[in-house]
């Protein structure tokens, strides 16, 4: 039985040895999994603080022309104001008004 025992004793080691093999490439694949969670997050991370400063910076422009136009119509300027847009933006004119406009190779005249 001495013989049987040491056998079994045998056996048993290298069924050990692969199950601390199985062990060690257990936990090494967990570290490498969780290094590229943490790279990968990271990434995602910097693209959001880069995505929240561009609608902190929307948010500050949107601000300040909600406070222009607040301050439009609490001074009562707003015809002055809807008379600029509509000259400088829309191209309207005065009555009776002459606008001269240079084309390549000369100007022209038009009356409105």
């Amino acid at each position: 039985m001495a013989e049987n025992n040491g056998v079994q004793t045998v056996y048993e080691r290298p069924k050990k040895r692969l199950g601390h093999v199985i062990g060690a490439i257990a936990v090494f694949c967990l570290i490498v999994y969780s290094v590229f969670n943490i790279i990968s997050q990271q990434a995602q991370i910097a693209q959001l603080k880069k995505q929240s400063e561009e609608l902190a910076a929307q948010i500050t422009e949107q601000e300040q022309r909600n406070d222009e136009y607040t301050r439009l119509l609490s001074s009562g300027d707003e015809a002055e104001y809807m008379e600029r847009i509509a000259v400088e933006q829309l191209g309207y004119a005065y009555p009776n008004e002459r606008r001269f406009y240079i084309v390549e190779g000369g100007s022209t005249e038009q009356g409105n």
